[in-house]
């Protein structure tokens, strides 16, 4: 059997930004499915096909937190050198704080995943579980296995609680803890800016969204907005069994909302030390690595954090 050098599991924004920064790397996805429902639990949102939840949210980009990443030589080296991404101005408005998004490098479309999009080599399979044995990482998927050197996982918070229970690295009555903040949207009427991150809609992007089709591009020209998609500033920390989480369910896919869980803890051991401590060899890149929750958009964060 073929030693795989290094393994993506995922093949959102993460996964990609891994496959960029990455030589003789497979990337493990699952198939697109018809019927496109996300698997929810708590506030765990996720759709795990290729391109992941990077194809329903629109890639939103914190400006200020944006500036200040951008001080960091990692993170300014990746923007300068991509030539399959860049970031736009959303809108101008001095109302709001400025959101920026993320588009394609050629265009002003909103940067979505597909095959093409990665370096490395697309494995089209389901990894259900793990284990380590001396340098090498065993992955599951049903009767076949890969070997692997090192490991980086960029699947959702939830898929990852799963994929460590799966793997018997985590129990039923094991306690996960986040933070996070509340999500809505309201008419664009009251507003406070101290307690709240708005990202403003006009009418032809809500309209777009509340048929359940997917944004190509933002109408940045617009000066009135309709609706406002607004996020606390203030967080909330989460406790649960792994039990009462893995009791999920599917449901339609909310193009309007998405939840921001940062500082994702197992028995209060943060989730990067705790994968670090099963193999040194194995890195993890979701929002649930970021230390600090952050009220509005992370796809700043999300890059910053998969280029460790």
């Amino acid at each position: 059997m073929k030693i795989i050098t290094h393994s993506i599991i995922g093949s959102g924004l993460s996964a990609f930004v891994r496959d960029q920064i990455s030589k003789n790397s497979i990337i493990f996805t699952p198939k697109k499915k018809q019927n496109l429902n996300i698997t929810r639990s708590k506030n765990f949102y996720e759709l795990n096909i290729l391109g992941g939840n990077t194809n329903i949210w629109g890639g939103y980009i914190n400006l200020k937190r944006h500036k200040y990443l951008y001080k960091k030589k990692k993170y300014f080296n990746f923007f300068k050198n991509s030539k399959k991404l860049k970031i736009r101005s959303l809108f101008n408005s001095d109302k709001f704080e400025q959101t920026y998004y993320l588009s394609e490098f050629k265009a002003d479309k909103i940067f979505r995943i597909n095959k093409k999009t990665f370096n490395n080599k697309i494995c089209f399979k389901s990894i259900d579980k793990f284990y380590t044995s001396k340098n090498l990482i065993f992955l599951i998927s049903g009767k076949k296995i890969f070997k692997t050197k090192k490991l980086s996982i960029c699947v959702g918070n939830l898929n990852l609680i799963k994929l460590l229970f799966n793997s018997k690295y985590i129990n039923k009555k094991d306690i996960i803890t986040y933070d996070d903040g509340g999500v809505n949207y309201s008419l664009n009427i009251f507003k406070n800016k101290s307690f709240f991150y708005y990202i403003p809609m006009g009418i032809k992007d809500t309209f777009t969204k509340l048929f359940f089709k997917k944004t190509i591009n933002y109408d940045t020209k617009i000066s009135s907005f309709f609706l406002l998609q607004k996020f606390s500033k203030s967080k909330k920390k989460y406790k649960y069994t792994v039990e009462h989480i893995l009791k999920f369910q599917s449901n339609k896919i909310r193009f309007f909302l998405s939840h921001h869980v940062a500082n994702l803890r197992i028995n209060n051991i943060p989730i990067e030390k705790f994968c670090i401590n099963i193999s040194k060899n194995i890195s993890v890149h979701s929002s649930g690595v970021c230390k600090k929750y952050y009220g509005g958009p992370i796809s700043q964060d999300l890059i910053f954090n998969a280029l460790k």
